[in-house]
């Protein structure tokens, strides 16, 4: 039924270890787009799970979905890795823990990036589930770096478009960057004098496994003095445990809408 389906000049690389919870989840909701990316890569490094029979299951179902793996070192390797086996001119970089509710996010995203026309953007990231406490974690966040941005320009890489162009010319993320490789490469970009946007509409759902497995107050306070530590001493040997894979299925969200 989506033989004939539109597809937009657009790549999606998705970084994955031990996901077999999420990124069906992910995949499902790109199968379910007005509009399909051109091209659509999973860059897994061995999952110990069923992350890679998840994926293979969905490659019937997006013709253009491919699977790599290669060996564990850093998640912008993974995104690197992925943008070197695209070719599209936009480069769109998804968690595995997100969902595009609705069918029309990818098409309002990419019209939002052909109408600004930014080197990088955000948009604003929801919670995949309804309690409260995420929703106003998720809302002071993306209004933190709004406040930020003019100061100092920050955005996760839960989703990041960059235009490749631009990717290219900057040399993509920094893989020798643990933690902090997301918020690097904005202030490297805007550096360079590349034009950095967050867009309100359309939202991106995510996980906030992260925050229930270490805590709220905790993770604010360990982001708060990571920034500062940034400010101060630069985004090299931060001395942070990275938990990129490091979930489970308990780790799932408990109130999924």
């Amino acid at each position: 039924m989506h033989k004939h389906q539109e597809r937009i000049d657009l790549a999606i690389v998705i970084p994955t270890l031990n996901e077999e919870h999420f990124v069906g989840y992910l995949l499902d909701s790109i199968i379910k787009q007005a509009v399909w990316p051109k091209e659509i890569v999973v860059v897994d490094v061995y999952s110990q799970d069923q992350t890679v029979e998840q994926v293979k299951l969905r490659q019937s179902l997006l013709p253009q979905l491919k699977l790599f793996q290669i060996p564990k070192f850093t998640v912008s390797r993974q995104r690197n890795f992925g943008a070197q086996h695209t070719s599209a001119r936009h480069l769109l970089f998804l968690d595995a823990d997100t969902e595009l509710r609705g069918a029309n996010v990818l098409k309002r995203y990419f019209e939002q990036i052909k109408k600004t026309n930014p080197d990088l953007a955000v948009v604003t990231n929801n919670p995949t589930t309804n309690y409260w406490k995420d929703k106003v974690f998720f809302t002071a966040m993306d209004l933190l770096f709004k406040i930020l941005k003019p100061i100092w320009p920050l955005a996760t890489g839960i989703n990041m478009y960059i235009k490749r162009q631009t990717f290219e010319r900057i040399g993509g993320f920094d893989e020798n960057i643990t933690v902090g490789e997301d918020f690097e490469i904005v202030y490297r970009l805007v550096k360079a004098g590349g034009k950095f946007s967050i867009i309100s509409d359309p939202k991106i759902h995510t996980s906030p496994r992260r925050f229930e497995k270490e805590g709220r107050i905790k993770l604010t306070l360990k982001s708060i003095w990571s920034f500062f530590r940034i400010v101060r001493k630069g985004y090299k040997d931060i001395p942070l445990k990275y938990e990129f894979g490091h979930f489970t299925a308990a780790d799932q969200p408990r109130k999924r809408p």
